[in-house]
């Protein structure tokens, strides 16, 4: 195949058309908005889900929090150390076995208390933005892709 024709493919079968491309750009512009929404309280929207998660579900093994989070176990405790240098976690041993654990403090409560109204504007801001309809269908979408947006 000589180079015209993979651009013509690439034109007519990928750009503007990849899902992956579409997602990740999305993705990243929807964190940014949440990353400025979140800035005064010095956590960024990927700490928040971690900390919400967190404060959700304690006492489950870094590994299981991973998977609920839905990064990979290395990247996710990369994420934690910032989280655990502030004090807003705890990382801690599992008695009895080799897993490590995250539970939340009383700073990461307080951290999060400030940060839901702010994270709660990014969200009706957002809903806003793309309307009601779009909204729905973008939830109704997520879950169908195997993203669904309960801790359960």
């Amino acid at each position: 195949m000589n180079e015209q024709n993979i651009k013509i493919q690439l034109a007519q079968d990928v750009v503007g058309q990849c899902v992956c491309q579409k997602v990740r750009e999305v993705a990243r512009k929807i964190t940014r908005a949440y990353d400025d929404a979140l800035r005064p309280t010095g956590i960024k929207a990927n700490q928040f889900t971690m900390l919400s998660v967190i404060a959700l579900t304690d006492g489950l093994s870094l590994t299981m929090l991973a998977d609920k989070i839905g990064v990979e176990r290395t990247t996710m405790i990369r994420n934690l150390k910032p989280l655990e240098r502030e004090k807003q976690i705890e990382i801690y041993d599992q008695s009895g076995t080799r897993a490590r654990s995250a539970k939340i403090t009383g700073k990461g409560l307080a951290v999060l208390q400030d940060a839901l109204p702010l994270w709660r504007e990014a969200q009706d801001a957002l809903k806003d933005q793309i309307g009601e309809s779009v909204w729905v269908a973008m939830q109704a979408n997520m879950d169908a892709l195997g993203m669904p947006p309960s801790l359960a």
